[in-house]
């Protein structure tokens, strides 16, 4: 038993072998239309999907045809059947035929519905035995044992003329026991001899039917039929008949007609079983007594049968006075005596196909009422004439339309929204008495919460018909009391909100509200019903709308007809309009959307654009020409579209794409680009697969594509600025180191001459070296000088630039002498100019003289940087040439210069205050004048290209000027803005191979009064007097040879040739090589550190050679021992100083040569090169490494940094021979 208790339900009817599932009466959701919830199926159910559908309802809702010809309604209301309060009535249903199969029902714990198919679920022909047991001769005990089968029923005649079947109409196959084994088989084992099939006489037990069981456990005696055991043989006999019609059946027997019935009869009697059972028929059907008695008289009274076709008859079977329709029969039953000892009540229920036939004639009636209707005004009469057809299944009805007096948008409603909720006006109304609470018209459907407007607002927002119920609350009895009832009279308990809308559309056009028949059930039939309703005044209506369309077309038609023909034209063009806007009526979404849309067929041809779509591709719209709309993408994008147009058509798959239209876009703000659109395109296939059609859509992109080519320029410039500020970083780097290495090996020179100066004077022999030193000491001093000049210019350019940034330089007007400033800037550049041996003049021209300038209003201090700038780039420009001459110029004019004044082209000022300079009360008031000053020079001159990089922030003529030059890139980017800070302008005129001239002028003002007597006005005024036709030349410096000078090399000086030191070396004191016999090549650009190193490497020993560039020095390799050919009569080269930065052949391009003649076997050895550079940071350095140094030296450097590496590349590559360089003292401790 322990072990008993221990299986579970679920396990036990898992191993069942007949289909099983468990309903729970409890759930609401069962007793509405629709599915029955299942809460568990076994796995022999589970097995058969078909049959599992079928149980569940979901096979019949694929069915065609109209719902009420399904038996699935009969089977849900009979597993449903005989519960209250969601607890199952106390009564053993009968055994139910559905889908060819017997299901039997038991019942736990009031609750759990277990329905079981009995048996083989499949069909075979087997003879019908009756509830008691009995069966025909036919039978035979072999097919007994085998238990009970299913066979194929016939449908009734209904079924099969396509008429709705009723709950209980058809033919009910044979009751089976539930028992799970043959009452036969029980009794045979019982009364294996003498077997009895009489009910009524067999003793208690559990093999019999439960219904047998059930007719066996009244109390007969206390009925007047007397104990069972006292009955007739009449009475049994006819009992026996009774519960062997596989028909509902019943009897009535006696005097008082005591009722028994079959198990099929169930179903008929509803809630009255199981009382009705040997209760008196004028008791237990006691609301129909009065149209049944006279039958029931007459039939005992005659003996003559009596038979009814669709009778009504009210019953309360489920707690409420139940519309039913019966085709009934009377017989009375002769006993032996010959008498009427009773009364046979063979009846079959027509309920549900009487009342669908009901319904489908109202819906006829409406569908032909609604048809008459040429207007929507008078649609909502005619549906109140069809509906007044059907008073039973419509008492009352309240039919709402949406108000008319509206704008055109606000007269109807989008299903589901509230957004334009407008007025309901009541059209009309069935068994509602006048001034009704509920007739509330007209009514705010968004606002009002009078009548039905709640749940007017719900459907609308379900777009379905919803059911109210008072018994759910859900609908108010004070709402709808008053009303007049029509049909039966009685109260409606439920009734219907159903949305009217036409199928052409979503637009809600009305609202009808419809009370539920009292005396019938909201069941399936009565839900396909409302549908059915529902979809009748949706088409009525959609005909309507399209009717009335045409009317008022036609009346429009009929209207331009009577104009005048001038009249005419203008009212076409109005009246096209307006049919052109009905016919986009509900193509306002994709018209309204932000994107392009359209639609191509199977072929790829586009069948619809909206207007979007025409505006972003800008196509030219014609009838035809959407066909060609490829010939509006750039044609270096059409390739790209047609190819991924040819894999939507011919793959049928989706594709998204960025092209471009040849009609350009244009921003809000003005600006301009490529019209850029995103495509996305999806296909649509047909059953078989093929395209039936392409949707898509063009969203603009232009905008996007602007910002990110506008954020890509962004990001270029900022880019190409921290390149310029890095190549800034690196001129400034680079100017700012060469000169203070020379500096600091300059003083290292000092140090070293005065100190053995001073060691000379204690051995008295310092007359014999006083002029040696002197001559370095004081040649060092001025390079020192030189080199700090330089980079006070660097400085200043920084401080400049970047007081003009922050807008804090300012123009301080002073009086001053226009040529004594000149004067001043060139006195500055004399060492300059002598050093490069260049010839200077300085010209006064004619205008200047003639205007009799002296003294004027201007900022010298900015004049002079202007001057210095241009200057310092005429030097820097034409030291290297054959021809070297500058010529400085000053003029004036009273107005301010223009295109055709000079030769010379002017950069437009981009200061606003260029006319307003002079207008501070600082200046005077003295007249105002234009002075004009030019810088011309013989060097290497401009082309076009060259000179439009001019005047530009971090920029030179060309990327190598730095490297040949020097400087920063900023002298002419100041002098630009100098310039134009004194309301002037500067610009340039050039000649490629013949020189330059830069020119500027600035705005001053006249001062007058001053007598002062100098020089320059007595030599101004000198000139005045002997005044000729051109400019005069105030000074002239002349170069060594009074001329122009013709040089050798490209560089501007002679090849320094190879001295020896006559002083001693003084190599550090770590060192072991003797360096007198080591020879250096030094490669440097830069005169003044050539010169400087080339002199520290001598006062320490070492033998130098020059080269000016990586050129020369390839050319100095050929001669030496390191040159195939060369290895014996060849120059002795120990290293190799090489800068990086040089003209005509850069360090590093050089140093990969050599590396590469190594490898061909060109150069026969190694040659140890050491990079000299002021290129500091590391990747410029790493730089080096890789393109072939072994070593690399910073600048600023001193000599006991470089000697030391010197010395261990000299014996790194003399490691496998003895070294000569060595000294003597190493062969010593050798």
């Amino acid at each position: 038993m322990q072990i008993l208790g221990s299986v579970g339900i679920i396990e036990l009817l898992e191993q069942d072998e007949r289909p099983t599932f468990i309903i729970d009466v409890a759930n609401p959701t069962n007793f509405s239309p629709g599915l029955l919830q299942i809460v568990f199926a076994n796995a022999a159910l589970r097995a058969y999907e078909a049959l599992l559908e079928m149980v569940t309802g979901k096979a019949d809702l694929d069915s065609p045809g109209i719902a009420v010809t399904n038996d699935f309604p009969e089977f849900k209301a009979w597993a449903l059947s005989f519960v209250k309060n969601g607890e199952s009535l106390d009564i053993c249903l009968p055994s139910f035929s559905y889908g060819g199969v017997t299901w039997s029902c038991s019942t736990l714990r009031r609750r759990l519905r277990l329905i079981s198919a009995s048996g083989n679920i499949l069909p075979t022909n087997i003879t019908s035995e009756s509830s008691n047991g009995a069966m025909s001769a036919t039978s035979n005990l072999s097919e007994r044992a085998r238990g009970p089968s299913l066979q194929n029923l016939p449908r009734s005649p209904l079924a099969e003329s396509f008429e709705p079947s009723d709950y209980f109409g058809n033919a009910v196959e044979p009751l089976i026991s539930t028992t799970g084994s043959s009452p036969l088989q029980n009794m045979s084992t019982r009364y294996p001899e003498n077997s009895s099939f009489d009910w009524t006489r067999l003793p208690m037990s559990a093999a019999l039917p439960k219904h047998i069981q059930f007719a066996r456990s009244v109390d007969w005696a206390a009925t007047p039929l007397g104990p069972i055991e006292s009955w007739s043989f009449d009475l049994r006999a006819m009992c026996n008949l009774i519960m062997g019609s596989p028909h509902p059946a019943a009897m009535y027997w006696g005097d008082d007609y005591t009722a028994i019935y079959n198990e099929s009869y169930i179903l008929l009697a509803g809630q009255k079983h199981p009382h009705l059972m040997g209760q008196s028929y004028k008791t237990a059907w006691a609301e129909i007594w009065s149209e049944i008695e006279g039958v029931f008289i007459s039939a005992k009274e005659s003996g003559q049968s009596t038979m009814k076709d669709d009778d009504c008859l009210f019953l309360k079977r489920n707690g409420f006075l139940e519309e039913s329709y019966f085709s009934w029969s009377i017989i009375p039953l002769v006993g032996e005596n010959g008498s009427v000892m009773g009364l046979y009540n063979p009846a079959f229920e027509k309920t549900r196909r009487k009342i669908a036939e009901r319904r489908m004639l109202t819906l006829r009636e409406v569908g032909e009422k609604t048809a008459a209707a040429r207007e929507v005004k008078g649609f909502w009469g005619q549906v109140i004439r069809g509906l007044e057809y059907n008073e039973y299944d419509v008492p009352f009805v309240f039919l709402y339309s949406v108000s008319e007096e509206m704008d055109s948008d606000m007269s109807s409603m989008q299903s589901g929204s509230l957004a334009q909720a407008p007025q309901l006006v009541l059209e009309g109304t069935l068994g509602v008495p006048q001034g009704h609470r509920a007739a509330v018209s007209p009514l705010d459907l968004k606002t009002s919460d009078e009548g039905f407007a709640p749940y007017l607002r719900e459907s609308m927002k379900t777009d379905r018909p919803i059911l109210l119920t008072t018994e759910d609350k859900t609908l108010s009895s004070d709402l709808i009391e008053g009303l007049e009832w029509r049909g039966w009279g009685d109260p409606c308990r439920s009734a219907v909100v159903c949305p009217i809308h036409p199928t052409t559309g979503e637009t809600i056009l009305g609202f009808l509200v419809m009370g539920i028949n009292p005396r019938r059930p909201y069941d399936d039939d009565y839900s396909l019903f409302i549908q059915l309703l529902s979809r009748q005044l949706a088409t009525s209506m959609a005909s309507v709308v399209l009717f009335e369309e045409e009317i008022r077309r036609g009346q429009r038609a009929a209207r331009l007809a009577a104009l005048d023909r001038q009249e005419l034209s203008k009212q076409l063009d109005l009246r096209t309009q307006e049919a052109v806007e009905s016919e986009t009526k509900f193509t306002r979404m994709a018209e309204f959307a932000p994107v392009g849309m359209f639609i191509a067929d199977s072929t790829g041809k586009i069948t619809y654009s909206n207007d979007t779509w025409w505006e972003i591709s800008r196509h030219p719209r014609t009838e035809h020409s959407v066909q060609s709309w490829m010939d509006s993408i750039m044609d270096e994008d059409r390739e790209g579209v047609e190819t991924i147009w040819n894999a939507l058509v011919n793959k049928k798959a989706a594709v998204t794409h960025e092209f471009r239209f040849k009609t350009p876009w244009q921003a809000r703000n003005g600006s301009r680009g490529d019209t850029w659109v995103l495509m996305s395109a999806y296909p649509e296939r047909d059953s078989e697969g093929k395209l039936k059609s392409v949707f898509g859509s063009i969203t603009n992109i232009s905008q996007q594509k602007w910002a990110e080519d506008f954020q890509k320029r962004r990001m270029e410039e900022a880019i190409e600025l921290k390149r310029q500020q890095e190549n800034f970083i690196d001129m400034t780097s680079h100017e700012m180191r060469n000169p203070l290495s020379a500096i600091l090996q300059c003083s290292d020179e000092i140090t070293s001459s005065l100190t053995q100066f001073q060691a000379l004077e204690e051995q008295s022999q310092s007359g014999q070296k006083l002029s040696d030193v002197l001559e370095s000491s004081i040649d060092a001093a001025q390079t020192i000088a030189l080199c700090a000049q330089h980079q006070k210019r660097i400085v200043d350019d920084i401080l400049t630039l970047s007081k003009l940034d922050s807008a804090l330089l300012i123009v301080t007007p002073i009086t001053v002498q226009p040529i004594a400033v000149v004067q001043r800037a060139l006195k500055m550049f004399e060492g300059e100019l002598d050093t490069n041996d260049i010839a200077m003049e300085f010209r006064i021209e004619k205008p200047y003289l003639t205007l009799g300038i002296d003294w004027v209003k201007l900022d010298p201090s900015r004049l002079l940087q202007v001057l210095i700038n241009l200057t310092t780039n005429a030097i820097k420009f034409t030291h290297g040439q054959d021809k070297r001459t500058i010529i400085v110029s000053i003029s004036a004019s009273k107005e301010r210069p223009g295109p055709d004044h000079s030769d010379v082209s002017y950069f437009p000022s981009r200061s606003k205050r260029k006319d307003l300079i002079t207008e501070d009360p600082e200046w005077g008031d003295g007249e105002e004048i234009y002075l004009h000053f030019a810088v011309q020079d013989t060097g290497r001159g401009l082309d076009e290209k060259e000179k439009s990089l001019l005047f530009q922030r971090f920029s030179q003529a060309s990327p190598r000027t730095h490297i040949q030059y020097g400087g920063s890139g900023l002298g002419l980017f100041i002098s630009r803005q100098l310039t134009e800070l004194q309301g002037g302008e500067i610009g340039v005129s050039s000649k490629r191979g013949v020189g330059s001239t830069f020119a500027f002028y600035v705005k001053a003002r006249r001062v007058t009064g001053i007598t002062a007597d100098t020089p320059i006005a007595t030599t101004i005024n000198s000139l005045r007097r002997n005044l000729s036709n051109s400019g005069v030349t105030l000074e002239s410096r002349r170069n060594s040879a009074g001329k122009a000078v013709r040089r050798s090399n490209t560089t501007g000086h002679k090849k320094t040739p190879i001295v020896t030191p006559t002083s001693s070396p003084t190599p550090p004191p770590s060192s072991l090589l003797d360096h007198s016999k080591l020879k250096v090549l030094i490669v440097e650009d830069n005169l003044v550190n050539q010169r400087v190193l080339q002199k520290q490497l001598r006062n320490i020993g070492f033998q130098t050679e020059l080269a000016n560039h990586g050129g020369e020095a390839l050319d100095f390799l050929k001669t030496s021992q390191f040159w195939s050919g060369q290895e014996k009569d060849g120059v002795e080269l120990a290293v190799i100083l090489m800068d990086l930065e040089m003209p005509v052949m850069d360090g590093l391009t050089c140093a990969r040569l050599i590396r590469d003649f190594e490898a061909d076997g060109t150069i026969v050895k190694h040659i140890p090169i050491i990079a000299v550079t002021a290129n500091a940071r590391l990747e410029q350095i790493e730089t080096a490494i890789s393109a072939g140094m072994d070593d690399v030296v910073s600048k600023p450097f001193r000599m006991p940094e470089l000697i030391p590496k010197i010395d261990d590349l000299v014996i790194r590559g003399n490691s496998t021979v003895l070294p000569a360089t060595l000294k003597t003292t190493v062969n010593t401790e050798s």
